[in-house]
């Protein structure tokens, strides 16, 4: 079930279009700092920090910090076990039975929400 915890802090964390744009930057620069973020997105620094943080809390992405300047980078390995999860579901072959129903995913889902 823990697997299943960290799938979804994923998705929320790319569940907005400001973050999925994010990744895609990321995506095309090994490393980018916050200001040029800021200046590619053309929202503020604020909102910007804000959706990182929610990315590198679900692990999606790491920052240094170097004087007053942070750089983020995209942790792909994170980011490639979000796509196989994601995949995972839709494979025919992925026996539903491992799928909890009724009472179990309800009690799941409050679990999940811990």
């Amino acid at each position: 079930m823990n697997e299943w915890r960290e799938l979804k802090t994923m998705l929320k964390a790319l569940g907005d279009i400001v973050s999925i744009t994010i990744v895609y930057h990321l995506v095309h620069h090994e490393e980018i700092t916050v200001t040029e973020l800021t200046d590619l997105l053309d929202i503020s620094q604020p909102l910007v920090s804000w959706h990182l943080r929610k990315l590198r809390r679900a692990g999606l992405i790491t920052t240094r910090r170097v004087g007053r300047q942070v750089y983020c980078s995209l942790n792909t390995s994170r980011f490639e076990l979000c796509v196989q999860r994601l995949q995972h579901l839709v494979d025919p072959a992925t026996n539903m039975e491992t799928f909890p129903a009724g009472t179990a995913l309800v009690a799941a889902e409050m679990n999940l929400e811990d």
